[in-house]
């Protein structure tokens, strides 16, 4: 038989794992609750939950008594926390740490009058979350291309942030534009 070897980095990431953790946690103790949003992108762990009682639900109004409420790794914005406390509903914050970090990030710097840039998908509930953590929309970019034409536009000191599962490279490219600009 062929040598097998297992990368080091196989497996969910610190914070899905903890947030997965947390979510099978309550399925053992309360048997009930659900998750705002699939607790991750893994289709078969989402019905495993489901199959204990820990439903993934897609909003607030779909709740429908199921408590505690888990926010996932991804991540919410900061009106959906406020939500939450204003209908008394008991939760579980499972964001990623590093995720929480980018959120205080983000509010340190647009509150030094920085424009808030995000690198990752639009679309991706981390970076919606991301952006719901600032006052003015931040600008999302995926490609160099885009951050171009946004510097053009842009005239504020701004201060970049990353989607945690933004792909490298493409950071990088982004990255290097802004720096190689502001040099």
């Amino acid at each position: 038989m062929a040598e097998i070897t297992v990368a080091e980095s196989a497996g969910f990431c610190f914070g899905v794992n903890r947030a997965v953790d947390i979510a099978f946690k309550v399925a053992r103790e309360v048997q009930g609750g659900c998750t705002l949003g699939p607790i991750i992108h893994n289709k078969e762990l989402v019905r495993e939950l489901e199959d204990r009682g820990v439903v993934s639900v897609a909003s607030i109004e779909e709740i429908n008594g199921r408590q505690p409420v888990i926010i996932r790794s991804h991540g919410v914005k900061r009106s959906v926390y406020e939500q939450l406390r204003s209908m008394g509903l008991e939760y579980i914050d499972a964001t990623c740490p590093f995720v929480e970090r980018i959120h205080t990030i983000v509010q340190e710097e647009e509150d030094k009058g920085r424009r808030v840039v995000v690198i990752g998908n639009a679309d991706h509930p981390e970076v919606r979350g991301i952006c719901g953590w600032c006052q003015d929309e931040p600008a999302v970019l995926r490609d160099s291309a885009e951050a171009e034409a946004f510097s053009e536009s842009e005239n504020r000191p701004i201060s970049v942030v990353a989607q945690t599962t933004f792909q490298k490279n493409k950071f990088q490219e982004i990255y290097h534009y802004f720096h190689k600009l502001h040099l």
